[in-house]
């Protein structure tokens, strides 16, 4: 099962040195100039809104919305996204910071979120639009060092009785396999979603949250296996992605 809950790199260490050169008259025995430590290459990512939609959750407004990350780089790529919801002036009525898994070099990864409703702080306004950037002042603390876990085994299937939360006119149910593939236990809990999608490729619906499936420590190599129910599409989807990684 799911609950709603708030999402969660190395530091680069420069060595300086100083730099011994020959004694000669009129010079200093040694150049004590530092050399300056080497700009931080620019980064590669981008993220662009792909969906989203306004749903009720209870009594509640609540925001869906997609945000797709492209890593053009030739290494992995730690993100930290904002989201924000706004009302027709412009005004924030809802926002979140959320560190992603590790994006592969190259790949392209949909993160779904959402905003007001749920467990989540409610929106403090009507929304209109969402806008979704990269935050590139987030803290060390802030970013995830780890990639995904590994799934296997995944199954949809339609749920008959429908979301009972939010009206949606379409729900389906997963069961997937996870399994650590690194060389060391996970601990702390698991973040995971879903992200649906119809015959056209087009994203209809998702879900986001922690899991109560997720053994409080899994060790490396070991699996488990979750079963996530009632997840909410506006439109009949034919193919799910789920994603779940360690935070």
């Amino acid at each position: 099962m799911k609950r709603a809950v708030s999402l969660p790199i190395a530091a680069v260490l420069a060595a300086v040195g100083l730099t011994a050169c020959g004694s000669s008259e009129g010079r200093p025995a040694v150049d004590a100039r530092i050399p300056r430590k080497p700009a931080a290459p620019a980064s590669t990512a981008s993220v662009r809104l792909a969906w989203n939609h306004t749903a009720k959750n209870g009594s509640d407004p609540e925001v869906w919305y997609v945000a797709r990350v492209r890593n053009d780089s030739k290494s992995a790529a730690a993100v930290v996204i904002d989201a924000q919801a706004l009302d027709k002036s412009g005004t924030i009525v809802g926002s979140a910071e959320t560190s992603l898994p590790r994006v592969p070099a190259g790949a392209t990864f949909d993160y779904f979120g959402d905003l007001g409703g749920g467990l989540s702080a409610a929106l403090t306004g009507v929304p209109a639009k969402v806008q979704v950037t990269l935050n590139k002042t987030a803290g060390q603390a802030g970013i995830s060092e780890l990639g995904a876990l590994a799934t296997s085994d995944q199954t949809l299937t339609r749920d008959s009785s429908g979301d009972q939360y939010t009206g949606a006119p379409y729900a389906y149910d997963l069961a997937v396999k996870a399994t650590n593939g690194t060389r060391a236990a996970v601990s702390g809990g698991v973040t995971q979603q879903v992200v649906l999608y119809d015959a056209k490729g087009s994203i209809v619906g998702g879900g986001t949250g922690a899991s109560d499936n997720a053994p409080d420590t899994l060790p490396a190599g070991a699996s488990y296996r979750e079963k996530w129910t009632g997840i909410p599409a506006v439109a009949k989807a034919v193919r799910a992605v789920y994603t779940v990684w360690p935070g």
